[in-house]
């Protein structure tokens, strides 16, 4: 599937902000699956120093400082992208997920190396008993590990209330669980926090999900903003299966991956420091449209 994907966040300030530093992960990352044919990216002020770098996780990231006072920050991301992920194994062909587990922690010597620094807590994603007994209830004796892990995200699409504006990313993860309500990102740390509590890894996929153009499609959840979803590592032969529990998909060609990591804190789209500007306000605009 081929999108046009437009990406703009807008800041507006109380006073002016006499110096302000961004890092922005907004470009769209290749890797089997995903091509990205052109991007483009506009920012107002115009920065005085703009520099790119690939990070600890293989994202791409852009760095601005602007050095003169403002009152207003735009930023618009404008790309071409072609998506089609790999098709996954059946689930009942996976490994079962002991198996994978044993892999993953080794004899001191992990046999997936990049993926096991996916199996441990992170800074939004601590271990949690009450999550643990929550990914049990799928994770049974020598089950597939992809057999149980669809059926977590369709738990997690069924006990959790989608409700922008429950949660804001300082709730909780326990909070969270207990609320049984929020966002996507919310709903994909609860599935990453299931997963790693019994050993597995799971990573935090930052994106888009596909604008719904016509009344005869089904709504996306999570549609039009950032969104958020799980790349659970199914062993060396499946590798990592991308799984949307905020709307119980398998992600193939209605998602755009922009970067990944541990959790929300490794790929937030924009953060920063700014001098001065007192009270904020932003809006964002996403749309991901297919063009065939």
């Amino acid at each position: 599937m081929h999108y046009l994907l437009s990406h703009r966040t807008t800041y507006t300030y109380a006073s002016s902000v006499d110096s302000a530093h961004h890092i922005a992960h907004l470009r769209a990352r290749p890797f089997v699956g995903q091509t990205v044919t052109s991007i483009g990216i506009v920012i107002h002020p115009e920065p005085d120093l703009a520099v790119q770098h690939v990070d600890h996780f293989g994202n791409l990231i852009d760095i601005y400082r602007i050095d003169r006072p403002h009152q207003r920050f735009d930023i618009e991301v404008r790309a071409d992208v072609e998506v089609k992920f790999p098709d996954p194994p059946p689930e009942h062909e996976t490994p079962p997920w002991e198996e994978i587990r044993k892999a993953l922690a080794g004899d001191g010597f992990p046999t997936a190396i990049e993926a096991s620094e996916f199996v441990h807590e992170s800074p939004l994603v601590p271990i949690d008993d009450a999550l643990r007994t929550y990914g049990a209830e799928s994770l049974t004796a020598q089950r597939p590990i992809l057999e149980a892990a669809r059926e977590i995200t369709r738990r997690i699409k069924t006990d959790f209330e989608y409700h922008p504006g429950a949660t804001d990313i300082s709730t909780p993860l326990a909070e969270v669980f207990e609320g049984k309500a929020g966002v996507c990102q919310d709903f994909a740390h609860v599935m990453i926090a299931a997963l790693r509590a019994h050993g597995l890894a799971a990573g935090y996929v930052s994106g888009y999900i596909r604008t719904v153009s016509s009344k005869e499609e089904a709504a996306l959840r999570g549609a039009d903003a950032s969104h958020a979803w799980v790349a659970v590592w199914c062993g060396e032969k499946a590798g990592w299966v991308h799984l949307d529990p905020t709307n119980d998909l398998v992600a193939s060609q209605d998602h755009v991956a922009i970067a990944w990591g541990r959790d929300f804190s490794d790929v937030s789209p924009l953060r920063g420091v700014i001098l001065g500007g007192g009270r904020h306000a932003y809006s964002v605009a996403v749309t991901l449209v297919p063009t065939g």
